[in-house]
């Protein structure tokens, strides 16, 4: 049992385990390279949440006479947009690392390097902190990908992205997940022409296929153009730009020209200067390996968040963060890795939970599905965000939950619902027959419910 922890990272992950650690009694040290909050805060889910929230006011602004509303002269100042992003991610950050001192936390700034099981040290110094247990916390960087031209100026990451002084005209966006999604409509909101290029055969390849569809034809309504099942195979330059090479599904060669590229192919593991080979930590590619515990092979020593693969996700990471503490403290608590939930922040969101259409039917063969269209919901119909449904999975024999998945108004929010009712193993019954208040968007979850079985009210 410990007494003492050291964490190695800061990010959500990391600064969640420190508190709950804090809250348990144990002496804790954060150390963190760069920013508290790490990617999450600094070059992730808060920055890119901010410019899609002045991106969708802007355009409900410009589609305010729907409402009534007359509005004369609208104009985008890109660098006021940036300013406020910058202040809400200096504000978490400042809250952050608030409650560390609230917490009585030692956080020291410098790159933590594994000397043994028990202890860290601080390169470039001479620091040397041992503890009990060491959790690692490192986080994730941008992947990249094998492609000619990929090291030209105007090819960018989403941490470059994000720090773009101007707006640029256009901008083709390798990759069609979560990160290249919500970069794709800031773009296009503000006024920019955008290229999504997507090799799997389908945008979001980790999420149900029929609202990955929904999606797609939303964004090409909109104005996006969409291409899936497409290999890039070159990045050039001219005068005016840059030019990405690609070949779809059927072998056709296609090029565009652009102002900006950004490469958002995923995340990997940062690993670096860590000092894994040193202390012989099992890993699987780039990832460190843990256990349901979130144990490595090296005793005294867990890892969580991105640095361990899978889900990259802060939500994740925060859940991951408080196990591996209890553990240390001397528990024996597992994740529950059924019931993470997984959002994009699109217009509309995305947000699903369990198990797809296509992976349940491989697992339990009999299944149901019910589904609700928000074309038929009253407060939808009020918001004027009529696009998209909520789709329930359940098991035919005994009606749990085995997935739920939305496309939708507030779809992020909405799927707190649907993660606790699978945490309780609740059946799509218990759903249906829980009363929903009446005009708002949750009575969708519940009228999908009522689908399973065909016995839907209001469609």
């Amino acid at each position: 049992m410990a007494n003492s922890i050291t964490i190695v990272g800061g990010g959500p992950g990391g600064y969640v385990a420190a508190i709950r650690a804090a809250q348990l009694g144990t002496q804790v040290t954060l150390i963190e390279k760069d920013a508290l909050g790490g990617t999450c805060l600094n070059r992730g889910c808060i920055p890119t949440k901010a410019l899609l929230q002045s991106a969708d006011l802007l355009e409900k602004i410009k589609h305010s006479e729907t409402f009534g509303i007359s509005a004369e002269k609208i104009s985008l100042d890109f660098s006021a947009v940036i300013k406020r992003k910058e202040a809400v991610v200096k504000r978490l950050v400042d809250g952050v690392a608030y409650l560390m001192r609230k917490n009585k936390i030692k956080v020291i700034k410098g790159t933590g390097a594994l000397i043994d099981s028990k202890t860290v040290g601080i390169l470039g110094g001479n620091d040397r902190i041992s503890s009990d247990s060491i959790i690692i916390a490192t986080g994730s960087k941008p992947s990249t990908v094998p492609i000619k031209g990929i090291d030209e100026p105007g090819v960018i990451s989403s941490d470059e992205a994000l720090a773009m002084g101007q707006l640029p005209k256009s901008m083709a966006i390798i990759g069609g997940g979560v990160i290249g999604l919500e970069f794709a409509q800031i773009i296009h909101k503000m006024g920019g022409k955008v290229t999504i290029i997507e090799m799997m055969p389908q945008i979001l390849p980790a999420e149900d296929a029929e609202i990955a569809r929904m999606l797609e034809d939303i964004l090409k309504k909109e104005g996006i153009e969409v291409f899936t099942d497409a290999m890039v195979t070159n990045i050039g330059s001219d005068k005016q730009g840059k030019k990405v090479s690609f070949t779809t599904k059927d072998g056709s060669k296609q090029e565009i020209a652009t102002d900006k590229v950004l490469i958002a192919v995923g995340r990997q593991p940062c690993t670096d200067d860590l000092g894994v080979n040193k202390l012989g930590l099992a890993m699987d590619k780039s990832r460190l390996v843990v256990n349901e515990y979130l144990r490595t092979n090296v005793p005294n020593v867990y890892a969580i968040g991105d640095v361990t693969g899978g889900l990259m996700l802060a939500h994740k990471a925060m859940e991951e963060g408080k196990c591996a503490v209890e553990n240390a403290l001397g528990a024996e608590s597992k994740m529950d890795y059924r019931t993470v939930p997984r959002c994009v922040y699109t217009s509309p969101e995305v947000a699903g939970v369990g198990l797809t259409e296509t992976l349940a039917r491989e697992e339990y063969g009999n299944i149901k599905v019910g589904r609700f269209p928000f074309t038929a919901s009253g407060r939808a119909v009020i918001q004027n965000e009529t696009a998209g449904i909520v789709k329930i999975i359940a098991d035919a024999k005994y009606g749990e939950i085995l997935g739920i998945h939305i496309i939708g108004p507030q779809a992020t929010e909405l799927i707190a619902e649907a993660v606790l009712g699978m945490k309780l193993e609740a059946t799509f019954e218990d759903i249906a027959s829980t009363i929903h208040a009446h005009p708002t968007l949750s009575e969708a979850v519940m009228e999908a419910a009522l689908n399973v079985e065909g016995k839907t009210i209001h469609s």
